[in-house]
């Protein structure tokens, strides 16, 4: 690719970053935290009314009351108790973004539940523990460094001893038996915070409200080192306003702060969708009833949003990154990456616009903003298709074909799902013809008929997706829950 081209089509992914979906007025991140607050507040009430009806737990309820702005001092006897719509906390002090004060919350919520249903009160007792709270926030709120930005720096090995926090911090780490996290040093935690400083710093020059975003809706990263090329970053539902970094040794050695800025906010789209739609008064359907391509299995309309979301996110940064890679082969194995990447967006786009048109009227008219994710989408995947046109030909067909594989697992993938019985939804999908036997179908899928025999495991090596090598370039993985 010419200097001219790489110039031309990051001034293109700036443009389309300018016009995220949810950085409109009524999907700002003040907004979505006040209305999030507001809906949380009357069930973490709920709750501890619950909990102080228990003998000996008055004074302990109290002390976990006393985190939460209103129900303190017995507020939480009144279920119905809320904050005027202005009182908005600034994303560090919000105790509803507060992975701490979920994870305990929860427990205690599921004690309750056990307690309702005949197990002894010491389950309640178990999981009302003033003194454990108080430790695990501590850590949370006073990190071993904050970086410019004010987002804080927590480590992750830190909140191994927390019976609750250790199971969510693990919950986003990929399921590897050989993957080896090694402590960090003061040196690795100087290394990693002059990464992530220069990686923010990056990001704030492409795509800047991303940036306003990130420091809006991120107040923690719980931070991490490991050994090889494979960095991991992630984020959940269970670490409300923050997300888990453990970046390898090749990315710090390679300096590699394009990589990391993107999957920064691809991070953050993940926590601004959370919050976006947690506020809204009515919720999407839970029903697993979509395929996703990134994840071979079935999923909400929620989760397949966050990838029609997030991942194209990441790509426009990507894109809008590579004039700051040199030399030429930095920018050849990037572009290679992102096109790769964004393969398993072509049936996807269409699944979550598929999945918005079947919501109710009222959905949309409190989760307005969200009808715009599949065409935004689709508006950096035509992008990803320029870059492609820049590739030589030779290239161009190896990801042609690989666009097929993609194509073609994800027919296979539906096909094990209607031979399970489940109904799945998918735009491209034709009606099934199953079997006398009941050990196979025939599907038309994206305009191709496809013969597919019931398996018990993985799918055969022709039905697998290859992606095209990217030898050198530095990975990551990404998991969402």
């Amino acid at each position: 690719m010419s200097a001219y081209q790489i110039e031309q089509l990051a001034d293109q992914a700036r443009a389309l970053l300018q016009r995220n979906p949810l950085f409109s007025k009524s999907g700002s991140v003040n907004a979505a935290a006040t209305g999030h607050m507001l809906k949380r507040l009357p069930r973490y009430a709920r709750i501890l009314a619950a909990a102080s009806e228990l003998p000996g737990c008055g004074e302990r309820v109290e002390a976990l009351a006393s985190y939460f702005p209103g129900l303190a001092e017995g507020g939480y006897r009144d279920a119905d108790t809320f904050l005027p719509v202005s009182a908005f906390l600034p994303v560090r002090s919000d105790p509803y973004r507060s992975p701490a004060l979920t994870a305990w919350m929860d427990e205690l919520q599921r004690g309750l539940e056990k307690y309702v249903d005949g197990a002894s009160s010491e389950v309640v007792d178990y999981n009302l523990q003033p003194d454990l709270v108080a430790q695990d926030l501590a850590i949370e709120r006073h990190p071993v460094r904050r970086l410019t930005c004010g987002i804080g720096l927590v480590l992750a090995d830190s909140l191994a001893a927390s019976r609750t926090m250790r199971k969510r911090i693990a919950h986003c780490l990929p399921v590897d038996p050989d993957l080896e996290y090694t402590r960090m040093s003061d040196r690795d935690l100087d290394r990693v915070s002059d990464h992530l400083e220069k990686a923010i710093a990056l990001m704030a020059t492409v795509d800047p409200g991303g940036h306003r975003r990130l420091t809006a809706g991120v107040h923690t990263l719980h931070i991490g080192i490991r050994r090889g090329a494979t960095s991991c970053l992630s984020s959940s539902e269970d670490l409300p306003g923050s997300a888990v970094v453990v970046l390898s040794q090749e990315r710090l050695d390679a300096e590699d702060y394009p990589a990391t800025a993107a999957e920064l906010l691809r991070e953050a789209g993940h926590v601004l969708l959370r919050l976006y739609t947690a506020a809204g008064a009515p919720s999407l359907p839970a029903e697993f009833r979509y395929v996703s391509p990134y994840t071979h299995s079935l999923q909400t309309l929620e989760s397949i949003l966050h990838m029609a979301y997030a991942v194209p996110w990441e790509c426009a940064v990507r894109i809008a990154c590579l004039p700051f890679r040199a030399p030429p082969e930095h920018r050849a194995r990037e572009a290679a990456f992102v096109i790769a990447y964004a393969a398993r967006l072509i049936p996807l786009i269409d699944i979550a616009r598929e999945g918005i048109e079947r919501l109710g009227g009222d959905v949309l008219l409190d989760l307005r903003d969200i009808a715009a994710i599949p065409s935004w989408g689709a508006g950096i995947l035509a992008l990803v298709d320029r870059l492609l046109e820049c590739e030589p030909a030779a290239r161009r067909q190896a990801y042609y074909a690989q666009r097929l594989c993609v194509v073609d697992r994800q027919a296979w993938d539906l096909g094990q799902v209607l031979l399970r019985g489940e109904q799945p939804i998918d735009p491209r999908m034709g009606r099934p013809m199953l079997q006398s036997t009941g050990s196979g179908l025939s599907l038309w899928y994206d305009g191709r008929l496809h013969m597919i025999r019931k398996a018990s495991g993985q799918p055969p090596d022709e039905r697998d997706i290859r992606d095209v090598p990217l030898a050198g370039t530095p990975s990551s993985t990404m998991e969402d829950a």
